[in-house]
């Protein structure tokens, strides 16, 4: 699981693999949208989460999800389809100059204050717009004054509403994720599901023991199958 407090990591020994484009994740030990990169390696996906420890990283392996099938009947597909909807495309912050454009019930990623000075994104939907007068800042940037009633839709707060300023709005996009690691994975698990292997023969590299140069991450996940 991610930390809750990020962290700038200290530079890796050798490039790590990533796919091109940088994306939403959202983790499954707090809820919280991450910006992450992926790569499939070792015969699993890795999910990269920008500014934290490589240790923290999180590993899928498609065995686990296509034995989920035979076990449950069904129960690997919906993991897959859980999975995927866990990425989307990255959420930019909302331009000051572009606050005119928003309407309401636009679906939002907005920076939720927490105990010790932590700070995570989840999703709201915008209610409503009290706009106030723009100002260009000290190197002439146009910037907004307008406020933002939200009704947070996950996190700790869900259900409520609040008043935000445009510093804490992310802007969630329609596009659909297309990226090649993801697309890789994916279709390799479906390959799984149809030929009904349940698992059995894939992810190899795993079944058959953890290299002593594993990332960190992969040994913490998959070290008791090490042989």
């Amino acid at each position: 699981m991610p930390p809750t407090k990020r962290k700038r990591k200290a530079p890796p020994s050798k490039p790590r693999p990533r796919s091109l484009s940088r994306l939403d994740f959202r983790s499954p030990a707090d809820g919280a949208w991450y910006g992450a990169r992926v790569t499939v390696q070792r015969g699993a996906l890795r999910v990269m989460y920008e500014e934290f420890l490589e240790e923290l990283d999180e590993w899928y392996d498609p065995a686990a999800l296509a034995a989920a099938a035979s076990a449950r009947g069904g129960g690997g597909a919906a993991a897959v389809a859980a999975l995927r909807a866990r990425f989307r495309v990255a959420s930019p912050p909302l331009d000051d100059a572009r606050c005119r454009d928003l309407r309401a019930g636009a679906p939002l990623c907005v920076s939720c204050p927490l105990d010790g000075n932590l700070l995570k994104f989840y999703d709201a939907v915008l209610e409503s717009v009290s706009p106030a007068a723009h100002y260009r800042d000290a190197g002439g940037e146009e910037r907004c004054g307008c406020r933002f009633m939200v009704r947070w839709t996950e996190g700790p707060r869900a259900g409520s509403r609040e008043e935000v300023g445009v510093e804490r709005v992310c802007c969630v996009q329609p596009t659909p994720v297309q990226d090649p690691v993801l697309d890789e994975f994916f279709d390799g698990v479906t390959k799984l599901l149809g030929d009904g292997g349940g698992g059995a023969t894939a992810s190899r590299e795993i079944g058959g023991g953890v290299p002593t140069d594993a990332p960190p991450g992969f040994q913490r996940k998959f070290g008791a199958r090490a042989e």
